[in-house]
């Protein structure tokens, strides 16, 4: 603490300013604080939430559905309005959105929620900086500042960090698992299976291979079920994967239905084209694996090869000139 009111001294040379400062940083950290705490619990529990939910247990399949489509967050993305930093209704960064979304959240709290973690990760952050502040006393007034706005950085930038690896994570397992789903649809389809059929027995084949991929296919045939149409479910379901695979699947099968041409054709001409492109990356990925290989060998294998071919060699030769000279 004596370290913190040098830091202000050092900035501020009136005594009552520095005091109206400190007491200024402490108010505005405790306030921040309440309203971090208080949001992550009500999003974590809350008794409405909880007595709405046991009421939902009792209420029909229907009512399931509609709760579940009411409050997933890609529906309501575009009803939120901006308003205060925390709020149930908070817009937020849309990229943040999107994060959440593709990363496999999709209630209407995980953005609440997150910015709760942030708020809180970044006041532990600070108390430990305050904690720890005696130990780094020998350094510079400058130096002091940078450490503790290199702490704050991180612990503010770290839980967006972890949120896009999850993304990029998951995404990548839809993206793997994407052509088996291809080609189950295709055979339902070609078998006489209505579409949203086939996307419910794809969901049921994929469930224990695939799980992610089984629940999101499961959950656009439930916003069918509860009234949302089959395009409108297929936008969401290509804005949740952000996968530009799914998208183009959803592009030719909304066409398809638009156009009232077979869907069974449609699909499987889009599967061929997806199999070559596929090929295509494969070729492009393997005629790369050359040049990539380069600076592995020269800083790895060809010092090692030179050594043992040509090592014994050079002993030799310093050997003889040692002697003749």
């Amino acid at each position: 603490m004596n370290q913190i009111i040098q830091l202000f001294e050092t900035t501020f040379t009136d005594p009552d300013m520095m005091k109206w400062a400190i007491y200024l940083v402490a108010g505005v950290a405790g306030i921040t604080l309440a309203i971090a705490l208080s949001s992550l619990i009500s999003g974590l529990y809350s008794p409405v939430k909880k007595q709405l939910s046991k009421l939902s247990k009792e209420s029909t399949a229907h009512d399931d559905l509609a709760k579940e489509y009411e409050s997933s967050l890609e529906h309501t993305i575009d009803k939120l309005k901006h308003i205060p930093f925390i709020n149930k209704n908070y817009q937020g960064d849309s990229s943040t959105k999107k994060l959440l979304i593709h990363a496999g959240f999709h209630s209407q709290d995980a953005l609440k929620i997150f910015n709760s973690i942030k708020l809180l990760l970044l006041l532990i952050s600070g108390g430990i900086v305050v904690a720890l502040i005696n130990n780094i006393s020998t350094y510079s007034t400058t130096t002091v500042v940078y450490i503790i706005a290199f702490v704050l950085g991180t612990a503010y930038l770290l839980p967006g960090i972890i949120l896009k690896k999850i993304a990029e994570r998951r995404m990548t397992d839809l993206k793997r698992f994407f052509p088996d789903a291809l080609d189950l649809l295709i055979v339902c389809c070609e078998s006489g299976l209505g579409l949203l059929e086939s996307f419910q027995r794809v969901a049921k084949e994929l469930q224990l291979a695939h799980p992610t991929l089984s629940f999101e296919l499961n959950l656009v045939c439930s916003k069918v079920r509860y009234g949302l149409t089959l395009q409108q479910a297929l936008k969401e379901f290509s804005d949740r994967t952000g996968l530009e695979d799914i998208r183009g699947l959803n592009s030719v099968i909304v066409q398809s239905l638009r156009l009232g041409t077979g869907v069974a054709a449609t699909i499987r001409i889009y599967s061929d084209e997806y199999r070559e492109k596929r090929l295509q990356a494969a070729e492009e990925n393997a005629a790369k694996l050359g040049v990539k290989m380069i600076f592995p060998m020269m800083c790895c294998i060809w010092p090692s090869f030179f050594i043992v071919a040509i090592g014994p060699a050079v002993l030799k030769v310093m050997a003889v000139w040692g002697e003749a000279f």
